[in-house]
């Protein structure tokens, strides 16, 4: 394990990394490793609850955050990349068995297989699917459409909602509005400033 988190906080070096990042780095990926993700907030809660070097402590968890993303974008590209690989074997399995399903519906229709077609063990049946409809000749919208063969279909319009509430209007015997916390990681203007310094 121990190898495992070097070869993680490398992408920092010894000055940028505080010990409490490190610490906390660790933690969490020996919680993962025990199978106890959920202990994640109750890390972050301890390490906040100690006084000393609060600012410090901050930097140790916004780091974290960075690394996470990090980890999480290279686990996506490389799942992306296996799905792609899925994907494509997919659609080939499905193209050689539609070939072959055409291939028979083709030799039904010109009379060279019957409706049955026995075999030894296996039997190949060509049967009429239930029908469909393949193509509307009026739009749905045209009054020339019969209302008995349309369908309406009702949504909320969030947006119109949303905007009342900000309006003021009272909505609360329409919806319930509610309004969630975000936590954002930024980098401190100042250091931004004392960087491009140390890099003239």
């Amino acid at each position: 394990m121990t190898q495992a988190i070097e070869r993680e906080i490398n992408q920092l070096t010894l000055k940028e990394l505080s010990l409490d990042a490190a610490k906390l780095w660790s933690q969490i990926e020996e919680a993962s490793e025990l199978g106890e993700e959920g202990n994640v907030e109750q890390l972050v809660q301890e390490l906040m609850t100690i006084q000393d070097g609060t600012e410090t402590k901050i930097d140790a968890i916004a780091w974290v955050v960075d690394q996470l993303n990090l980890d999480l974008e290279t686990w996506e590209e490389r799942k992306a990349r296996v799905a792609e690989l899925h994907d494509r074997v997919i659609s080939r399995r499905k193209t050689q068995l539609e070939q072959i399903k055409r291939t028979l519906i083709h030799l039904h229709e010109i009379g060279l297989i019957n409706d049955k077609n026995i075999g030894k063990e296996r039997v190949i049946e060509i049967r009429d699917n239930p029908p469909k409809v393949a193509n509307l000749l009026v739009e749905v919208d045209d009054e020339d459409f019969p209302d008995e063969f349309r369908v309406i279909k009702y949504q909320a319009n969030n947006k119109a909602i949303i905007e009342a509430y900000k309006s003021g209007k009272d909505i609360s015997n329409v919806a319930e509005v509610t309004i969630g916390k975000q936590v954002r990681f930024k980098v401190q203007s100042g250091t931004k400033k004392r960087n491009k310094k140390n890099h003239n």
